[in-house]
Formats: structure tokens, C-alpha cells, sequence
């Protein structure tokens, strides 16, 4: 292929120069436009990698594939521009791009049996029953705990009924567009993934395998439960209240209920935590634990450590009547025991001065025992859900770690002198926050709750959940430590409190949430504040997902293009790709022709009241239409941004050009001449390469030359003006004062300049159309003016005189 190239770009060099100046555009202009996408993706990939924007992984690899393309397109097109020069270019680029694209790879589900498993046998295989049924499992065998019968629909078996409906593309289409701070997408996109899933047809060999394990685990019509068991849930972070669960359910309706749990998967505020917490989709694949109903006389939850009344030295028994639902969901506040954390727990009279609806105190202490035996087989404090049927029996439905308050939101502080708002409120979740009041009492006031705020709601209902990453702080009516929302909270260190809102808040007011000592203080109390008003950690899993990737995706190594490293060989990532692409494409169009102008014999004279001798060669846009097909063309049919721009300033009306001297290039006239060719000789002349927004012009002025290169258009990234100077017919001593002078000129418009013996090289880059435009004025109007100046240059002092001159007269024509 190479070979073929450099057949191409060699005979277009002898036989057909002036097609290879319009395709050596052609691949630049597409050079840069893929440069323009490139930079946006690493931007975008960047605020990904590094936890600034939380969005599925998907989209990270669906960008990253996106990046890859352009790069490849970049490096393809600097190829076409000049084969014989970057051979080696896509060798390092393929060897970037595939430790970028292993980098990326996501895990193929697996879709094979088995679908169904004992809860017996769910506690060996949590990879395949999920965090809840697995844990549920342990506790039975391990634990020794009084668990129902019950069976589990593996996360294969989810994975199956993906691949069989064939809902794949579908899902991760939509994943790809998934942005958790977009919110209107998020709930949009979710509803679409859930409606795909409600409308889908669970597998026949799964269908069967629910059906005969309904029929095993209950009697007659008993109602049964079907519970969400999600991978990574009840593990180290709990997804609690992220899933649906489906209760009462008659067995003919269990396949129907099935399907509801596995479209829970995709509810808003489930995705929005998995993706804040770095997991993937298929880490967090759907099994499904069913279970007979229990008719609960009482149900709650035990924590196995409650430091809510004698720190972490006591347990905490949560109770309501019938099923525990509304705890969990923080629609009702429980009564509460506190039991010692002994063999043989007791209830802790002094911080239980009534067991209310409670069970009796023999089923308390056994719940006690219950927890530290849980506790003790799992090796950490647990968060147990307990429910006593109608007859008396105890149930463990659930056990999973419990979910401490971080240690960063566990501050105390010194006795103050200022009154608290409110004190003495339960503690959901400690920490101290500090924000405006923000009322959410339904789900529009929710969707709407704004960065830091303090919210203020009846209950700490689930849609909260979605929305806890603006929150400083809750204060809530009714719920509690038990509640899904003030689990979620107290991994996210939002302080969370509970009780009777009796005083009333202006919406706005500022005010802090001691979630510590279960006070609100007006205003912000600097002294007990720890996290109010700081940016929120960004989970650990965000970054470290995409570790091993960034550096070689969008690390830019390459920053000096003078060092001896800025070679393809040195490239060490995707962005280092780019960047050595855009250099060397901007490089190769200021070297686009040589002197003798190859590739010009179809150029047009610009007609001018200037003494320069100049041939113009349109690659497309660069000229009105109304300009005809004649051998000459004027500057009012130059439709060329760049050239507009700088002609204008060029021929600025206050430079005294002499009339009897024709600007061309006397060095190689005097070489060559002998007298025989004549002034205007496309040989001497100047030449110009124009499209609607480029510009390539090189100015001969006698005894130096100019050359401006220059992109100017609507894309600030692809923006440019490149300017180079060199010669000049006096002494070299007055030149250097002349290139001094134009340095000065140049620095003070903000160009980076480089000098080289008699030559300045200069550059701006990514500025907006018109401020390029303007740049280009004043470059025009810099070259009238230094045609001859070296002539009249004595001393340093006349330099710095002359450039406040310039500046003064060029600003204003030109401010």
C-alpha cells in the first residue's frame, strides 16, 4: 500500500505539481476537521477518566472507538500530505490503538446455564446469584439462620433473555448516550431500556426451570416474593432501595414479575448510582431471588453495630407492624430497641425507654443473637431484614455489610456558644453540610434540586436517590437510619436527619446540618463544618476503571515540537497522535512550494494599484463566482477569508508605495535574469494558494520574502496564522534591527516568534474567526510597512520607537 503511495506522490511531484498542491489540501482540510473532532473527544474522555463527568462506560468506549477513527484518519491523511516523510506514523499509531482498544474491552456476559440454583447453592456462586440471594444463602448455611425456602434466576439467565430477544444493540445504543447529570436523557433512555425489556419474552428454558421452582417452594395459592439480586449488590456498596422488588405476587403472575424486577435494572436512580460508583452494566447483571411471602406480624431491620445511642458497643433493632416496606422506603418512623453486643444480647433499658410494637423481648434477643452470629460468619457488621410471621416464627430475609458513615463525615466538634435552629432530630447519617433550603415535596421539586443544597422533604423517599450527588445536606419528617435513602447517604457522607419539621425554613436561607449531633444552625458554622461547600469525592471505582487507559488514550506527552522526541517514535498515546499530526500537517503547508512556485501554471495575476507581481491559484471557494475564467482576477473577487483579511491590511492607504518599483524577487533576478525576463515573470513573482478559509501566500519583496499560512474560519480549534520572514537588501547588521522590530511587533499581539540568523518565524493558533481576522489585518499591515525598512534601521532605541509608532497607528485604523 505504502509503496503505491509513494508511486502516486512521486509522479504527481514530476509530471502533475499542481494536483499535488490541491490533494495535499484536500488531506489537510480533512486533517483538520478530524483534528477538531479528535480534541473534543479527549476532552470529553478526559472529564470521564477523571471522574469530572459520570457517564456509562459504554459511551467511554464507544468515544474512545471514535477517537481512534479520527486519529487513524489524521494519521492517514499526514501520510497522503508527504509518504516519504511518516512512513513509520501508522506503526506507532496501530500499536497506540490496540492497548487502548484492549484497554477499553468490556467483558462479554455469559449467557450459558445454569439459570436456576437453590438458595442452598447460591452462597458458592455469587457471581452468578448476586450479592443479595448469595448473602441470603450464606447466612442460611454458614449462619445457621431460620431463612424461607427460596430459589434464584441467575444473572445468566438475564444475560440469555438479553441475547434472545435479542435486546444487545438496542441497550447499548442507548448506554452510550447515558450521562448521569444529564437528566431528562438519563429518564428518557432508562424508560426506553425498561419498555424493551416489559415487551420482551422470557426464554422457554428459563420460563420452565421459575415455574418448577415456584412450585417446590410454596403451598397451594401462597403468595411469593420476587426480589432484585443484582451483581455488586449487598456487597461493598449496597444498591439499597437502586432496585425494584416484587411483593404479594400470585404464582401465575411470577414470569410477568420476573421481567419487571429485570427492567428495574434500568430505573434512573439504579443507573445513575452504578455509574457513580464505576460499574459496569454487566457487573451489575440481573439474578432474581423467589421466595414465599412471609405474613409478617412485625418486620424491620437489625444493625448488628448502632452507634446511634452507645456508639459502636450496642446493637439496633428497627420494627414496624406487618411488612417492613414502609421502613425501608423512610414512608414510616420505626420503634427501636437497643440491645448489648454480647453472646447472649439484652435490651439496653436506658437508651429503650419503650419497645412500643416491637416483638416481645425473648424474639428481640434472639434477633440479637441472630445478628452477632451473622456478623460473626461474615466477618463484618451486618445490616439484617427480619420479619415474625403471624405464628410467632422468625424469618432473616436479608444480610448484607452494614454501611458505616465515612470516616471523613464522622467530625465533632468543640461546645458552641451559638442556639441551634433545631437539635435533638434522629441521626440517619452523620457528617456536617452546610447549603441554601431547597423544599422537595414531589417529584418535579425533586428533579430539580439544585447543586449544594439543603433539601427539606416530607419523607426520605427512594426518587431522592437519584438526585443525592447535588445534596449538602436532608432534613427529613419521617424516616429513618433503616430508610434505602440514608444507607445510599451515609456512603455518600450526606448528612441526613429526621424529625418533627416543626420550625419553619425560608426557602434560601443558609443553614448547617450537624448530621453528628442531630442539630440545624443558621447560617454556615465554620467551625463544624467538614464538607459543605467542597467538591464530592468522586468514587474510586470512576477513576480506577479507566487507570490504565488514560495515559495512553489522552495524556499528552508531546508538548515541545522542537525537541528531539516529537516523532512519531515518540508518540506514547492517542493525544500525543494528534498533536504530532496537526504540527507537521500545519508544517507541511508553509512548506507547501518552493521558490519557483511548481504546480502555479494555472494560476491567475491579481490585478492590484500595488507593485507586487502576484499569481493566485483557487483550490476551491476562494473567489467570488462572478470572477469569471479570465488569466487575471481583482481583490474584490477574493471571497477568501484569510486573504481578505490580510490584503486589507496590506494595502492600508497610509503606506507610500513607489510607483517605479516593482516588488518581486531581485536576489533571483539578479542570479538569473541577464537581462531576459521581464518584471512579471511567474518565475519572480509572488503566489498565493486560496479557499474560502485558508491561505497560503508567499510575498516577494525585493530582497526578502514573506510567507503567511493561515485556517480562518467558524472553527476556533483549526484557527492558525503562521508567518515567516527572512532577508532583506542591507547590511545584516540593519536586518536584525528590521527583525527586531517585527519580534517586538509580533509579541505584543500575543504571536509565539522564533528568530533564526535573518529569519522570524511566528504563530497564533485557536482563536475565534474574527480575532484571526484581525491578527491577519495587522500582519498585512506589518508587511507594507517593513518592505524597506532595514534600509533606514540604525539602532536599538530607533526599534523601540518605531514599534510604539506602529502599534499606535495600526490600532487605529484597526481598533
Amino acid at each position: 500500500m505504502y509503496l503505491k503511495q509513494l508511486f502516486k506522490h512521486w509522479s504527481y511531484q514530476v509530471f502533475a505539481p499542481g494536483t499535488l498542491l490541491r490533494r495535499k489540501y484536500e488531506a489537510f482540510k480533512s486533517l483538520l476537521a478530524q483534528d477538531a473532532i479528535a480534541l473534543e473527544l479527549i476532552a470529553d474522555l478526559e472529564e470521564m477518566f477523571y471522574g469530572k463527568r459520570l457517564a456509562d462506560r459504554q459511551r467511554a468506549v464507544w468515544m474512545t472507538n471514535q477517537l481512534s477513527n479520527a486519529v487513524g484518519t489524521m494519521a492517514g491523511q499526514l501520510m497522503e500530505m508527504n509518504p516519504t516523510r511518516y512512513m513509520d506514523l501508522p506503526e506507532y499509531f496501530r500499536k497506540i490503538d490496540f492497548y487502548v482498544r484492549m484497554g477499553m474491552e468490556l467483558e462479554q456476559p455469559e449467557v450459558g446455564p445454569p439459570y436456576i440454583l437453590s438458595l442452598d447453592e447460591a452462597g458458592s456462586f455469587p457471581t452468578l446469584t448476586g450479592g443479595k440471594a448469595a448473602n441470603l444463602g450464606r447466612a442460611k448455611v454458614e449462619g445457621r439462620a431460620p431463612v424461607p425456602p427460596g430459589f434464584v434466576v441467575t444473572a445468566n439467565a438475564f444475560n440469555y433473555f438479553i441475547d434472545f430477544n435479542g435486546l444487545s444493540e438496542d441497550i447499548e445504543g442507548r448506554l452510550r448516550q447515558m450521562e448521569v447529570g444529564n437528566r431528562e436523557l438519563l429518564a428518557r433512555l432508562t424508560a426506553e431500556m425498561q419498555e424493551l425489556i416489559l415487551a420482551a419474552e422470557v426464554p422457554e428454558e428459563i420460563a420452565r426451570g421459575i415455574r418448577f421452582g415456584v412450585s417446590e417452594i410454596i403451598e397451594g395459592e401462597d403468595l411469593i416474593a420476587v426480589r432484585s439480586s443484582a451483581l455488586a449488590e449487598d456487597g461493598e456498596i449496597s444498591f439499597a432501595g437502586q432496585y425494584a422488588s416484587e411483593l404479594n405476587v400470585p404464582p401465575n403472575d411470577v414470569l410477568e414479575a420476573y421481567k419487571r424486577v429485570l427492567a428495574g435494572k434500568y430505573c434512573p436512580r439504579a443507573v445513575a448510582y452504578r455509574i457513580s460508583n464505576g460499574l459496569t452494566d454487566s457487573q451489575t447483571a440481573m439474578a432474581v431471588l423467589v421466595l414465599p411471602m412471609v405474613d409478617a406480624e412485625t418486620a424491620g431491620v437489625v444493625y448488628s453495630q448502632d452507634p446511634d445511642c452507645r456508639g459502636r458497643e450496642a446493637m439496633g433493632v428497627y420494627g414496624v407492624g406487618g411488612l417492613g416496606h414502609g421502613l425501608v422506603d423512610g414512608s414510616v418512623s420505626p420503634d427501636k430497641a437497643v440491645l448489648t453486643r454480647e453472646e447472649t444480647p439484652r435490651i439496653d433499658n436506658e437508651c429503650t425507654p419503650d419497645t412500643g410494637g416491637l416483638p416481645p423481648e425473648e424474639t428481640l434477643v434472639e434477633l440479637g443473637r441472630l445478628a452477632m452470629q451473622l456478623e460473626k460468619a461474615f466477618g463484618c457488621p451486618q445490616d439484617i431484614e427480619w420479619a415474625e410471621d403471624v405464628t410467632g416464627k422468625l424469618f432473616i430475609l436479608q444480610s448484607r455489610p452494614l454501611q458505616l458513615e465515612r470516616e471523613d463525615a464522622a467530625s465533632d466538634h468543640e461546645p458552641l456558644s451559638v442556639k441551634p435552629i433545631l437539635e435533638g432530630m434522629e441521626r440517619a447519617s452523620t457528617g456536617v453540610g452546610c447549603g441554601e433550603i431547597y423544599y422537595a415535596s414531589s417529584g418535579e421539586r425533586i428533579a430539580a434540586i439544585p447543586q449544594g443544597a439543603v433539601v427539606v422533604t416530607p419523607t426520605l423517599q427512594p426518587s431522592l436517590l437519584t438526585f443525592i450527588g447535588n445534596m449538602n445536606g436532608v432534613i427529613s419528617g419521617t424516616g429513618s437510619r433503616a430508610s434505602h435513602f440514608a444507607s445510599v447517604a451515609r456512603e455518600s457522607g450526606v448528612p441526613v436527619l429526621v424529625g418533627d419539621l416543626g420550625t419553619s425554613f425560608e426557602p434560601g436561607q443558609l443553614v448547617t446540618v450537624d448530621g453528628t449531633h442531630g442539630a440545624v444552625y443558621d447560617g454556615c458554622v465554620e467551625a463544624i463544618m467538614t464538607r459543605s461547600q467542597k467538591a464530592k469525592k468522586v468514587s474510586e471505582r470512576v477513576v480506577t476503571q479507566y487507570a490504565k487507559v488514560a495515559p495512553i488514550a489522552v495524556k499528552l506527552n508531546l508538548t515541545d515540537p522542537q525537541s528531539d522526541d516529537f516523532t512519531p517514535m515518540g508518540c506514547k498515546s492517542l493525544h500525543d497522535v494528534v498533536r504530532f499530526c496537526h504540527e507537521k500537517s500545519v508544517n507541511e503547508m508553509f512548506s507547501i512550494m518552493d521558490k519557483r512556485g511548481r504546480g502555479m501554471h494555472s494560476a491567475r495575476r491579481l490585478q492590484t494599484n500595488l507593485p507586487l507581481v502576484m499569481y493566485i491559484l483557487d483550490l476551491g471557494g476562494g473567489l467570488f463566482g462572478n470572477a469569471g475564467d479570465g488569466k487575471t482576477v481583482s481583490p474584490h473577487d477574493i471571497k477568501c477569508r484569510p486573504m481578505w483579511a490580510l490584503w486589507y491590511g496590506l494595502s492600508d492607504e497610509r503606506v507610500v508605495w513607489p510607483n517605479k518599483l516593482t516588488h518581486m524577487d531581485w536576489e533571483e533576478f539578479d542570479k538569473i535574469s541577464g537581462g531576459i525576463f521581464s518584471f512579471d515573470s511567474k518565475l519572480l513573482a509572488s503566489y498565493g494558494l486560496i479557499s474560502e478559509d485558508y491561505l497560503h501566500l508567499m510575498v516577494r519583496f525585493g530582497y526578502h520574502f514573506s510567507v503567511v499560512d493561515s485556517v480562518c474560519g467558524s472553527d476556533a480549534g483549526a484557527n492558525y496564522v503562521n508567518f515567516r520572514f527572512k532577508g532583506g537588501g542591507a547590511g545584516f547588521d540593519q536586518r536584525l534591527l528590521r527583525l527586531e522590530f517585527i519580534r517586538q511587533v509580533l509579541d505584543c499581539y500575543g504571536f509565539v516568534t522564533e528568530t533564526r540568523g535573518d529569519m522570524i518565524d511566528a504563530r497564533c493558533a485557536r482563536l475565534d474567526e474574527n480575532e484571526t481576522q484581525r491578527m491577519l489585518v495587522r500582519l498585512g499591515y506589518l508587511m507594507a510597512v517593513t518592505r524597506l525598512m532595514d534600509m533606514r534601521m540604525s539602532d536599538e532605541a530607533q526599534v523601540r520607537e518605531e514599534v510604539k509608532k506602529f502599534i499606535r497607528d495600526a490600532e487605529s485604523r484597526n481598533g
